[in-house]
């Protein structure tokens, strides 16, 4: 009885000490999680953290950095080194075809437009060519008012407008101009020009007025970054969702870029995602550098929550 009498305290302790670690981590979840919601008034989500399926891609696309939609089967993938694009096919999960079309460099973005492919380098340089049965091609580069310190990863395509979408990961403004934000620019397929004024703006503040409209608990400001990483279209809603590897979340934006919600991007999940793109039914595609190994894409499917 003396030894049950002693140990009951320590036990009872143990279980404080668990007890308090679990609400702790339960309401680090909270905090976290509340930050990163979905807007109630979209009719279609999707679940970041059960991909339905995963594509494990050879080591030449270790370092995967753009992605576009060609067909149910297939797949466009660039690397930020070699100048080649990649036809990946999800069904037999292989390469079957590549296309050099510049000297090795550091690409960010692909696009696919009819037969026509777009590639996006680090400086805003946009690389035009068609897309061919060979192993090699000629491409035009078509050079943009962007530069080096706007880090351009993310190339997105709207249908409607036939414009494509440049999103800057760093410096958003032209010239000396100075914005609070990252900006995204229009590049009209037409007549090959820049637009000379972000399309829209996403910054700290544009950020912080969503969250605080629709948070349920508090948040660490400081721990929140946006580097916009790629840009793609919604087929059916027309909205675009951006990638932001530092800081790992996805947002989804309206046409005149007003945020509509967002998604967290847990790192266990998906490392460094830089690449996007949905198929015509809506389901999502997103790559991820494989940071040291193999680079992947994940297939997450589309969830209508509503009418």
């Amino acid at each position: 009885m003396i030894f049950i009498k002693n140990i009951a305290p320590i036990l009872l302790f143990i279980l404080l000490i668990f007890f308090n670690q679990g609400c702790s981590s339960s309401t680090f979840g909270q905090h976290a999680d509340s930050l990163f919601l979905v807007n109630e008034n979209l009719n279609l989500t999707y679940d970041l953290k059960s991909p339905t399926d995963r594509h494990y891609l050879p080591y030449v696309l270790e370092e995967v950095s753009g992605l576009s939609f060609k067909s149910p089967a297939q797949l466009l993938a660039i690397d930020d080194e070699s100048g080649k694009l990649f036809e990946y096919d999800i069904k037999k999960k292989q390469i079957i075809h590549s296309i050099g079309f510049a000297k090795a460099d550091d690409y960010e973005g692909v696009e696919l437009v009819g037969n026509d492919i777009y590639v996006l380098k680090h400086d805003g340089d946009v690389f035009h060519f068609q897309y061919t049965e060979a192993k090699q091609t000629e491409s035009k580069k078509y050079e943009t008012a962007l530069h080096d310190n706007n880090d351009t990863e993310g190339l997105g395509y709207d249908a409607v407008k036939n414009i494509l979408l440049i999103a800057c990961k760093e410096d958003g403004h032209l010239g000396d101009k100075k914005m609070p934000g990252r900006g995204f620019y229009t590049f009209d397929i037409d007549t090959k020009t820049l637009g000379t004024e972000p399309y829209f703006v996403i910054g700290p503040k544009e950020l912080e007025a969503f969250w605080e409209a629709h948070r349920a608990f508090d948040y660490d400001q400081e721990r929140i970054k946006f580097k916009p990483s790629a840009i793609a279209t919604h087929p059916l809603t027309g909205n675009y969702y951006i990638l932001s590897s530092v800081g790992k979340m996805l947002l989804v934006v309206s046409k005149t870029g007003s945020i509509l919600a967002t998604y967290p991007i847990s790192p266990r999940i998906l490392g460094q995602p830089e690449g996007i793109c949905f198929s015509t039914d809506g389901t999502m595609f997103i790559s991820s550098e494989g940071e040291g190994d193999r680079g992947y894409i994940l297939e997450f499917e589309m969830k209508k929550t509503g009418t």
